[in-house]
């Protein structure tokens, strides 16, 4: 089987369905049933070899000296940007580049890991990762939430077949468009190998470098923006002891986002005391020792598709805190604490409880540890690769 791969998605900078696209890619590359992958960057063709290897460059680096026919590229889209018109020329000369060669590869599958397909005639697969642009439109730019609801609909219309990364995604496909339930298939994530319980010696380098002590932190990773529940969490540590919030800091890893700056002020007396830490960006490959380091995860995410940063927190034996009824809540099966009402004092609740009941952490670390050694990337794309097979 051929399959053709929209890698875009690994341009940086990459986001979730960026890291999803790669390690997707990754396993398809090792697999029995396909013959090749054409992977196309957004703008050309390429070895599907090549686009794994600079996606995982891009992800292993935070700074790295652009190529010039990189930086080329990337100023011609800021500059197609603002001018009146030409994104939707240039998307259209885009388009017509990948469906010629796409048409060329009779037989072969097309799959779309990022919600929207492009024009060619193979049978297609489609990736939606979430409908939050419909459940909680208020959380995204008008411009992105205008795209979706334009063109989301003649994808989901076209496709051969749906991937969900959850039932609880899958079922609102199922509820919000009019398709047969077999066109639709649930496949969870895997987790990364690097993500596993590491002793204080094996963290100690990079905690120390960042002024982190081995089990004495709260942990949460996450977009600064809107969904991802840090005012929740921030109410929270505003009502735990000033003592236990100085014993176990917050420390929070992710990128800036948008719509926050009425988070930002919640989260500077927090600063300024030093009861919260904003790392921001953390380099992948040192990110596995700040989980494995941390006391617990705290995920009061208000949505997500999948929760990829809660079953790395499971996999590295750390006790994850998420809302009842997300898709974390499903994967996870009973083997995290749960916040049934997603109040801010609910969660304090938790939080105070669980960072002084040393026995309870260990235990809900291990029911994490056992449950997220049944994700792996191999079985996510052998199940990709079996709908696939079945769409030919």
């Amino acid at each position: 089987m051929e399959l053709v791969f929209n890698a875009e998605a690994l341009r940086p900078p990459i986001t979730g369905v960026g890291v999803y696209s790669y390690h997707l890619l990754r396993e398809l590359l090792q697999s029995e049933d396909i013959a090749r992958v054409h992977c196309f960057s957004g703008t050309d063709w390429l070895a599907a070899a090549d686009a794994v290897e600079t996606a995982r460059h891009n992800m292993t680096a935070e700074k790295r000296e652009q190529g010039a026919l990189e930086a080329l590229v990337q100023n011609l889209r800021t500059i197609i940007g603002y001018v009146p018109g030409s994104k939707a020329l240039y998307d259209k000369v885009m388009d017509r580049r990948f469906r010629q060669y796409a048409d060329s590869l009779a037989g072969a599958v097309y799959h779309e890991t990022n919600y929207l397909l492009k024009p060619c005639a193979l049978p297609a697969v489609i990736t939606v990762h979430d409908l939050s642009h419909l459940k909680y439109p208020e959380f995204h730019k008008p411009d992105l939430v205008a795209t979706m609801n334009r063109r989301l609909e003649a994808s989901v219309a076209r496709c051969a077949h749906i991937i969900t990364p959850s039932e609880l995604v899958r079922a609102e496909v199922l509820e919000n468009f009019n398709i047969d339930p077999s066109r639709v298939t649930a496949i969870y994530h895997g987790v990364e190998e690097s993500y596993r319980p590491r002793d204080a010696g094996e963290c100690a380098a990079v905690l120390q470098s960042l002024r982190l002590d081995y089990k004495r932190y709260v942990l949460v990773s996450a977009t600064l923006e809107p969904r991802k529940g840090l005012d929740t969490l921030l109410e929270a540590w505003a009502m735990l002891p000033q003592e236990l919030r100085r014993a176990y800091p917050l420390v929070l890893t992710g990128s800036s986002g948008w719509r926050n700056d009425a988070l930002k002020k919640k989260m500077q007396p927090f600063l300024d005391d030093g009861t919260l830490l904003h790392l921001g960006y953390v380099d992948a490959r040192i990110l596995p020792d700040v989980f494995a380091g941390a006391t617990l995860f705290a995920y009061p995410s208000v949505y997500e598709g999948f929760g990829l940063p809660a079953l790395d927190a499971m996999a590295s034996g750390v006790p994850v805190i998420c809302r009842a009824g997300t898709s974390v809540a499903e994967f996870a099966e009973g083997d995290c604490l749960l916040m049934e009402e997603g109040s801010g004092e609910e969660l304090a609740t938790t939080l105070a409880a669980l960072l002084q009941a040393p026995e309870e952490q260990a235990a809900w670390a291990q029911r994490g540890l056992t449950r997220a050694a049944q994700f792996n990337w191999q079985r996510c794309a052998a199940q990709t690769a079996a709908v696939y097979d079945a769409v030919r």
